[in-house]
């Protein structure tokens, strides 16, 4: 909650929106009342004319959204997405692999989600000793912060509402994990952009660009 509310303050309420762009537990701190602070701004950019910063990829590798990784753009989104990761990270109590490493911890969560079964993934020190509704919302939550295409995320505003009221409705989850990464591009930047099909042939898409992940891999 705590970390969601700086996050919603850094994108919405303090002028120029921030990002941050490393959002990770290495760069969370807390109080001796377990309140939460986020740290280590170097990385933090002003989003001034558009929705995102255009700048050299940066952050730690398995919490950089998908989209960032192409393109070079950090946004809220991003963030958001970067936040996901933290908190599938804190419920079940390990650290993340990886993007391209099998079997790593969202692959697990989205697993036992499809199952019916993502109380599973809850840390086992916690021996059960848990509020389950509670526990099943914010895994909830940080499986839709981390939707491959940015578009579905859901904004700081929503997770935080989400933490705050038992009532709130919860955002869209898919039933499976999605396999399509959604990119956008200003139209300043290019005109059109292009991915191969099937039969290898290229196709053009406007300002738009959807990336279709091979299902073998955990993430690309």
């Amino acid at each position: 909650m705590g970390l969601a509310s700086v996050l919603v303050y850094l994108h919405e309420e303090c002028g120029n929106p921030v990002v941050h762009r490393d959002v990770k537990p290495n760069n969370v701190m807390l109080d001796s009342e377990f309140n939460a602070y986020l740290g280590d701004f170097g990385l933090a950019r002003l989003v001034r004319s558009d929705t995102s910063v255009m700048t050299m990829v940066a952050g730690t590798i398995g919490y950089l959204a998908p989209e960032v990784t192409y393109t070079g753009r950090a946004t809220p989104e991003s963030d958001v997405y970067s936040f996901g990761m933290v908190v599938i990270e804190v419920v079940c109590g390990k650290r993340s692999q990886w993007m391209m490493d099998e079997n790593s911890l969202v692959d697990y969560v989205w697993e036992l989600y499809e199952k019916g079964e993502i109380l599973n993934c809850v840390d086992r020190t916690l021996a059960g000793k848990y509020n389950s509704d509670e526990v099943r919302r914010t895994l909830m939550v940080g499986l839709a912060c981390l939707h491959p295409g940015s578009k579905f995320r859901p904004t700081m505003r929503k997770v935080v509402q989400v933490f705050m009221n038992p009532e709130e409705p919860l955002m869209s989850v898919p039933l499976s994990r999605p396999m399509v990464v959604s990119l956008s591009f200003s139209s300043s930047t290019t005109n059109s952009t292009g991915v191969a099909d099937s039969g290898g042939s290229m196709q053009s898409f406007p300002e738009e660009m959807t990336i279709t992940r091979n299902a073998s891999c955990s993430d690309e």
